[in-house]
């Protein structure tokens, strides 16, 4: 498309909107539009048409002059917004991500498997250590020995073969671990005693009780 295609003449933009030429004039005149000649007539470029035209829309939806900013045409003939680029593909990208997540997976099965595993009777070893050895023991270190928490543990509880006893000693909460009479070990059963010796005299015989 060459510039005569380009250009719309003043007396075209007259025709198109109804008014007289003046008008078109004193339109052109307010919007700082300076036509350019092409033979007899004078025309304007498509940019310039877009204002001239956003303006008489405005104007024909009953604003005037005064209340049009040229300044936004402005701003939207300028405003661009740039096109996102599109990523170009990584090469390989798919087969290393896929290895990579298979040394993870690999390398948590590993530490999984090496990983010591939880001793069952922790718990009644520290419970039994506490009781033998009559501890008192915080909150935090039955706790600990427990594996659990105590919340709602008030005076005693029997639990686990053994009896929990709670008591306070200058504003602290301590804990005595007993066992349950029914859990304790079996006392070794002593040995039985060993006859009595009976001392006799020795057996002399007959000659030795009458001599003669």
């Amino acid at each position: 498309m060459d510039d005569a295609e380009s250009l719309v003449s003043q007396v075209e933009l007259a025709r198109r909107w109804g008014v007289t030429s003046r008008t078109v004039n004193r339109r052109l005149g307010f919007l700082g539009i300076t036509t350019v000649r092409r033979g007899r007539y004078r025309c304007l470029t498509m940019k310039q048409l877009a204002l001239a035209e956003r303006f008489h829309r405005h104007l024909s939806q009953g604003g005037d002059s005064s209340s049009f900013n040229i300044q936004d045409h402005e701003a939207l003939e300028t405003q661009v917004i740039p096109a996102l680029q599109p990523t170009a593909p990584i090469p390989n990208h798919d087969l290393a991500h896929q290895q990579l997540t298979a040394l993870a997976t690999a390398l948590l099965a590993q530490l999984a498997s090496s990983a010591p595993a939880a001793d069952p009777l922790q718990r009644a070893r520290g419970l039994a250590e506490a009781a033998d050895a009559r501890l008192v023991l915080t909150s935090k270190e039955l706790t600990e020995v427990l594996g659990h928490g105590i919340a709602g543990w008030r005076d005693s509880r029997d639990d686990y073969g053994f009896r929990f006893t709670r008591h306070k000693q200058q504003g602290k909460v301590l804990w005595t671990v007993e066992r349950c009479p029914w859990s304790h070990p079996p006392q070794p059963r002593p040995l039985p005693a060993d006859p009595p010796r009976t001392t006799s005299e020795p057996f002399l015989g007959r000659m030795g009780r009458y001599g003669g």
